[in-house]
């Protein structure tokens, strides 16, 4: 079995984000807030406008650990949400599934959505929890805060975080390739 890795090419990124807007907003949307606030796709699914409007972080109980926690969101996401949950409800879903609208979509929507555009684009094994690893990749490029990755994903230790963002592997290449 391969391990799921984050997406560590930003061309890539962009490519994925364009593909998914061909196919819907939504499925853009659902993308680009996973990858940019390292929310789960599961807590995703079940954000409503009240959960979004006019806030700068997003507040949820996680699905599975029960934890309350807080995710920041970027101005250029805010914005994009912003402009899509207008006219909308304070009750409504942002990802109502297509049966009334009452229920989010399921996991296994968004995951077969994301991995057609994979699939299309030739690429393997890149699903919703690929998306979570991606922020986490990124954020510790960008900050160096593993504490802050590993308060986020739930982690007992920064070396956990680092495997599970992909840094720890690079790490050993990189000291690998001084002793050849």
């Amino acid at each position: 079995m391969k391990l799921i890795q984050p997406i560590k090419d930003t061309n890539l990124i962009n490519t994925l984000k364009s593909e998914l807007l061909k196919v819907g907003y939504k499925n853009y949307l659902l993308f680009d807030i996973a990858i940019n606030t390292g929310l789960k796709i599961a807590d995703i699914i079940n954000l409503t406008v009240w959960d979004v409007k006019n806030k700068s972080q997003i507040e949820v109980k996680e699905v599975g650990t029960g934890k309350r926690l807080k995710y920041a969101v970027s101005p250029e996401i805010n914005k994009e949400i912003q402009e899509f949950i207008l006219g909308m409800s304070a009750g409504q879903l942002l990802f109502p599934n297509k049966k009334g609208g009452k229920n989010p979509i399921t996991n296994k929507y968004a995951h077969n959505c994301l991995n057609e555009i994979s699939e299309k684009l030739g690429l393997d094994n890149i699903g919703t929890h690929t998306l979570r690893k991606t922020f986490g990749y990124h954020h510790y490029i960008k900050h160096n805060d593993i504490s802050f990755l590993q308060n986020l994903f739930s982690h007992s230790t920064p070396d956990m975080t680092l495997r599970y963002i992909g840094i720890a592997d690079i790490e050993a290449t990189n000291i690998e390739d001084f002793f050849q």
